[in-house]
């Protein structure tokens, strides 16, 4: 086989591999024994996925402090994060289609994209049901 044809398989192939964003969280119990408590992974765009990993750990951070138990000290930073996420529009909740389209109509920052990724993933998506005095289809 042509050298040429070689390096453009293994590039080729490279390329074609997931893109894969993962992240674990530890904490100690009452005994002191260190636990894992959460490893999450997203696939898709890293940019977007490292935000879909900080949303997954900083919930599964505060159930650990909510149940009782200790943070390991570098990763306290996640009870401090706001996991707040847009609404969906009026009467939706939101799917991977709609995030991604919204994302990519620019409505969305990377941020957004990946907390409303990881809370999709997570089973945490729900209807908006918007009051009457909200713009339907509005955020």
């Amino acid at each position: 086989m042509d050298l040429n044809l070689k390096y453009f398989i293994l590039i080729a192939a490279i390329f074609m591999l997931p893109a894969c964003t993962t992240g674990k969280l530890y904490y100690k119990d009452n005994s002191g024994n260190r636990i894992l408590g959460c490893d999450v992974e997203f696939v898709g765009l890293p940019s977007v996925d490292k935000f879909a990993v900080e949303y997954a750990l900083s919930l599964c951070a505060k159930s650990v402090i909510k149940k009782g138990h200790s943070l390991e000290k570098e990763k306290e930073y996640l009870l401090a994060i706001d996991t707040t996420i847009p609404s969906a529009p009026c009467g939706k909740s939101w799917d991977h289609e709609l995030a991604k389209n919204e994302y990519k109509k620019g409505s969305l920052s990377k941020k957004e994209y990946g907390y409303i990724v990881a809370n999709i993933d997570l089973g945490l998506a729900v209807i908006n049901e918007c009051s009457s005095n909200r713009v339907a289809g509005g955020f």
